[in-house]
């Protein structure tokens, strides 16, 4: 009975053993690495794109459930913009598990800012003030909606100001705000 123990204890400490030490590897090599650079990434990036309003995090997190998924898509897509897409999904999900355990929940929020694609270039402060004159600090909680809900598909919201508008709406009820 004993043996049949020690074997399920060294099969128990392989099949968590073995894949713990691969993902510490991977991060040994790929995600270290570029840690310098995501931080200067942060440190060049718009000062509230860096450090987003309470409101801007809540629109985030409504349109994107936490920052960290969408946060680390952009990364990823920073670090190895040469990558084939069946190359890119594995990546990003190791990813996925990785960064977060590098950064804090404030810089997850502030790649996602300064990252997003708005429609013509990066950034959530750059929409703001390319569409309504004012920084993100400065938006009414419908303009803040708006510039949010944009990155979750800019070419079809700045087409159509009426969708964006409801999925603005939407954003903001998920949030618990009124529209």
């Amino acid at each position: 009975m004993s043996k049949v123990i020690g074997r399920l204890v060294k099969a128990m400490a392989l099949l968590i053993g073995v894949p713990a030490l691969a993902l510490f590897t991977y991060d040994m090599i790929a995600v270290r690495p570029h840690l310098a650079q995501i931080q200067d990434v942060l440190a060049q990036a718009n000062p509230e794109d860096t450090n987003p309003p309470q409101l801007i995090r809540e629109l985030i997190d409504a349109n994107a459930g936490s920052p960290a998924p969408h946060a680390t898509r952009l990364v990823t897509s920073l670090v190895y913009s040469d990558l084939a897409e069946d190359q890119s999904h594995v990546r990003e999900m190791l990813w996925r598990i990785l960064l977060p355990m590098h950064l804090k929940e404030s810089e997850l929020y502030g790649l996602y800012a300064a990252l997003a694609y708005n429609g013509t270039d990066h950034g959530l402060s750059k929409f703001a003030q390319r569409q309504y004159g004012q920084s993100l600090g400065h938006l009414s909680p419908t303009q803040a909606a708006a510039t949010v809900a944009v990155t979750h598909a800019p070419t079809l919201y700045i087409r159509d100001p009426d969708r964006l508008a409801r999925r603005a709406d939407t954003l903001l009820r998920r949030a618990g705000h009124e529209p």
